[in-house]
C-alpha cells in the first residue's frame, strides 16, 4: 500500500486530500504541531520542526509522496506567518533532499501569489509574473519558489497553487465561510448578515473537486518542476453567491454592506486558467454553487446544534 505524509491533514482542504486520498488505497500519515500521540497516524512534530526530525519521519515511513498542505493565511504576527507558509516547507524539501526514500513533494500554493491580474479579463496563467500585494501572498510565493530552486537539486516537486476552495468545514477566515457563521448563528426570527463590499470576483472551486485535482496531478511524473493552477477557470461575483446563501437560509436576512469590512487583497477580479491542467489530461468541474452553499449552511448549523426550517 503506498503511503502518503500529509501535514494540514486536519484543516479544511487536508481532511479532503485525507479522505480522497484513502479512497484511492493509499496509506495517509499526518504531520501535527499538535501532540496527538493518543490517535493513530498522526505524527507529531516540534513546534518548530527541523529538517533533522523530517528527515528520520521520512527515513522509518518511506512515504511516496508528501503534501505540504500546512499555513496560515493570518498576517498579523509576520513571525507567524513566515514559520507556516515558508520555514516548514523548506525543511520538508531539505528533509527530502537528504532523505533515502525517493519521495515526490506537492507544495499547495495560492492565488494569493499573483497579485494584480496582467489580462484585461483578469485572467491569471501560470506563465504570468508574481506580483503579491499581502503578506500571505509574498510568504506563499516564498514557498513556491523554494519548492522551484529544490527541483535544481534533485528533488520531485509539483506546485498545486489553489484558489478560492469552498466548502462543508470551511473556517471563517475567508468571506463565504464567514457569511455562512453568521446565517448558522441567527435565531429563527433571522437577524442581520454583515459584509463588506461584494462586487469582486472570484474562481470559487469545490473543495472536493480541489482535493480530487491535487491528487490525480500528485501521480503525473511530467508535473515535476511545474506549477499548475487549481481552479475551475470561471469567474464568480460574490454577491452572487451571498443572494443564494441568503435565499438558502430558510430564515429573514437583512444585508448590511460594512464599509469597514474588507478582503486581504482589494483586487476587483481574480480568475484562474486552468489550460495547463487541462493538457495534462485533468478536467476540472464546474462549481454546483446551489449544492455547495446547502452543504456549508447545513454543516454550520449542525455543528452550532441550531435547529433550522
Amino acid at each position: 500500500m503506498p503511503v502518503a505524509l500529509v501535514s494540514g491533514a486536519n484543516g479544511f482542504l487536508g481532511r479532503y486530500v485525507c479522505r480522497e486520498l484513502s479512497a484511492r488505497g493509499t496509506q495517509v500519515l499526518s504531520l501535527s504541531r499538535k501532540n496527538m500521540s493518543d490517535r493513530p497516524n498522526v505524527l507529531t512534530l516540534l513546534d518548530r520542526p527541523t529538517t533533522q526530525q523530517i528527515r528520520r519521519i521520512i527515513d522509518d515511513t518511506e512515504p511516496q509522496i508528501i503534501f505540504h498542505i500546512a499555513g496560515t493565511s493570518q498576517s498579523s504576527d509576520l513571525s507567524a506567518l513566515y514559520q507556516a507558509n515558508v520555514f516548514l516547507a523548506y525543511h520538508i524539501l531539505e528533509a527530502v533532499r537528504s532523505a533515502h526514500a525517493a519521495t515526490r513533494v506537492v507544495l499547495i500554493g495560492s492565488a494569493a501569489e499573483y497579485g494584480p491580474p496582467g489580462d484585461a479579463e483578469g485572467i491569471v496563467r501560470e506563465t504570468d509574473p508574481c506580483r503579491p500585494v499581502s503578506p500571505y501572498g509574498i510568504s506563499k510565493l516564498a514557498q513556491t519558489l523554494h519548492g522551484l530552486s529544490a527541483v535544481g537539486t534533485g528533488v520531485d516537486v509539483t506546485i498545486a497553487r489553489l484558489f478560492n476552495p469552498i466548502g462543508a468545514g470551511s473556517g471563517t477566515g475567508n468571506a463565504l465561510g464567514s457569511f455562512v457563521h453568521q446565517i448558522a448563528a441567527m435565531p429563527p426570527e433571522g437577524g442581520i448578515l454583515r459584509t463588506g463590499a461584494l462586487d469582486s470576483v472570484r474562481d470559487f472551486i469545490a473543495v472536493e473537486e480541489a482535493a480530487r485535482v491535487i491528487v490525480e496531478l500528485a501521480g503525473h511524473q511530467a508535473a515535476r518542476g511545474h506549477v499548475f493552477n487549481i481552479c475551475t477557470g470561471i469567474g464568480s461575483k460574490l454577491q452572487d453567491l451571498v443572494d443564494l446563501l441568503i435565499a438558502e437560509a430558510g430564515i429573514p436576512v437583512t444585508h448590511q454592506i460594512d464599509a469597514l469590512r474588507r478582503g486581504t487583497s482589494g483586487l476587483d477580479r481574480v480568475v484562474g486558467s486552468n489550460e495547463k491542467l487541462l493538457l495534462a489530461g485533468i478536467r476540472v468541474s464546474p462549481t454546483d454553487y446551489g449544492s455547495v452553499i446547502r452543504d456549508m449552511l447545513h454543516h454550520e448549523r449542525a455543528k452550532q446544534e441550531k435547529p433550522r426550517p
